[in-house]
């Protein structure tokens, strides 16, 4: 692997402009891929299962969404609306009892009626799955049936986010009949069906009409196709070719897009940055120490690198929440200016004066080109870094499971209470080695208790202390760089951090 220094990074800057003009030389100003009623899609990742119980959110809601809906809609500023539930109220004062009215009439797509059971059997098996979605659920204690449209949650305790995680992966309904296999033949209650015939597996995901969908005005297209492309490059060459309507480019094409005929649409939200999750150094000793995460912080030089690979597009920062967020706090964002010598000298000072190996695992979908400028910075600093290749469709797993003590993400900011407890719990399936602190823990406790007028300073606190602590090194808030064909109308909403299949339209 070829290691690129800050004269490097200036370089690869260049050089990214250049890619960007000769390939806006090659594009095509109509979409030969995607005629007439196909809505053809370029996705950064492989489907890791079609099962909502095995698999997350993020890149893979473009999988799901066509075959699934969910308990309640996410709307873009956050709230949530109905969706299979239509109306829900807690019942007690503590908020530890939740009733959901059911929407009346629906069936799934191999026809099944979606009923209470129904619902109680999926989060049963939502809860019991351990999969990447099952945190979502985890403070459901029970499910009971009051009566075919109705159902109880009885809670362990207070969920602020529940509603908003119902809304998601979670909150999809798979077919009963489908539960011994929902990866291989999906049933559900979504706008359409998985065309398994012309369907490859980690190549393409062809879907067609459900015939028994409730609303099927609210998607215009015939047929969805996703079109697996991990690689940044080629998935770029695709949209700038016409080989598909819409999909996320590389930032540094934005100007080739434009010449080709293509409309850039940029969404705000994800924050991309190392995670160091083996705090308790069972894998790798010197991450216990918070002066060794510390030096990393200092080490990485996160503006650069959004300069350099990113084109600029986003913003540096150091900490996990969004500005708009009641925890974020902008004077955190100057807390690890780039500086190896303090980096250096931190190290000393934890009994790392030589430094030390880190194992890291690589992938080639969303920043394959941060890889070997991370690795010759920390490098500078004495941390020797060792990548492992990991397959796309297999992130979520294998950085999950504990195999890594830190790893390269992007995290897409959802809703607070979520991004609290997804980053932070020591329950979280995100904290793989389980890793625990007493404040932290204190401070979710009080915030799931708080008002929302006493939550904010809760949070501020709470993020305050990670950013302290360093449980990550952020470098930098970046955004989402859709491409798409004139033909297709894509709407950007305020506040949204992905798109959905309904903001999918054809133009005109």
């Amino acid at each position: 692997m070829t290691i690129l220094g800050r004269r490097s990074v200036a370089a690869l800057a260049t050089a990214g402009l250049v890619v960007a003009a000769v390939a806006g030389c090659g594009g095509s100003n109509t979409s030969k891929g995607a005629g007439g009623k196909t809505l053809t899609l370029a996705a950064a990742a492989d489907a890791a299962s079609l099962d909502p119980a095995k698999t997350a959110g993020g890149n893979m809601l473009a999988y799901l969404q066509p075959l699934y809906d969910a308990l309640t809609t996410v709307n873009p500023d956050q709230s949530v609306g109905p969706g299979l539930a239509t109306a829900w109220t807690y019942t007690d004062p503590e908020r530890r009892h939740l009733r959901m009215t059911l929407r009346e009439g629906v069936t799934f797509s191999d026809g099944t009626p979606f009923d209470a059971s129904v619902v109680k059997q999926n989060l049963d098996r939502m809860a019991t799955s351990n999969g990447p979605s099952s945190f979502a659920v985890a403070t459901v204690a029970g499910v009971t049936v009051t009566s075919p449209t109705e159902v109880e949650l009885a809670l362990k305790t207070p969920d602020p986010a529940l509603l908003f995680n119902l809304g998601l992966v979670a909150g999809m309904m798979v077919g009963p009949k489908a539960f011994a296999d929902a990866n291989a033949q999906p049933v559900g209650t979504g706008p359409y069906i998985l065309d398994t015939g012309h369907t490859t597996r980690g190549d393409r995901y062809t879907y067609t009409r459900n015939p028994r969908y409730r609303t099927p005005a609210a998607y215009p297209f015939d047929k969805v196709v996703i079109k697996a492309i991990p690689d940044t490059n080629a998935r770029t060459t695709a949209l700038l070719t016409g080989q598909a309507d819409a999909g996320i480019g590389a930032p540094a094409r934005m100007d080739a897009a434009k010449q080709a005929g293509l409309t850039v649409t940029r969404q705000p939200g994800q924050v991309t940055g190392l995670w160091l999750v083996d705090r308790d150094g069972k894998i790798a000793p010197p991450l216990k120490d918070a002066r060794v995460r510390r030096a990393i912080n200092h080490a990485v030089d996160g503006p650069g690198i959004l300069k350099a690979i990113m084109a600029g597009v986003g913003t540096p920062t150091t900490q996990m929440f969004a500005a708009g967020s009641p925890a974020y706090d902008p004077e955190l964002d100057r807390r690890y200016p780039y500086d190896p010598a303090r980096a250096k000298q931190l190290l000393t000072e934890a009994g790392f004066p030589d430094g030390f190996k880190l194992s890291l695992p690589s992938e080639n979908a969303f920043v394959p080109a941060i890889y070997p400028v991370l690795a010759e910075q920390l490098n500078q600093v004495g941390i020797k870094v060792e990548y492992t290749p990991v397959s796309t469709n297999q992130l979520s797993v294998q950085y999950f499971s504990g195999r890594f003590p830190a790893f390269m993400y992007v995290w897409g900011t959802t809703q607070n209470w979520i991004d609290a407890n997804a980053l932070l719990s020591p329950t979280a399936p995100t904290n793989p080695f389980k890793a625990t602190d007493p404040v932290a823990v204190d401070l979710l406790a009080r915030i799931a208790k708080a008002s929302d007028a006493d939550q904010g300073p809760l949070y501020r606190e709470l993020n305050a202390h990670v950013v302290e602590q360093a449980w990550f090194a952020p470098l930098f808030r970046g955004e989402t760089v859709m491409f798409s064909a004139k033909r297709i109308a894509l709407s950007n909403k305020p506040g949204q951090t992905f798109f959905s299949l309904s903001d999918y339209k054809p133009a005109g």
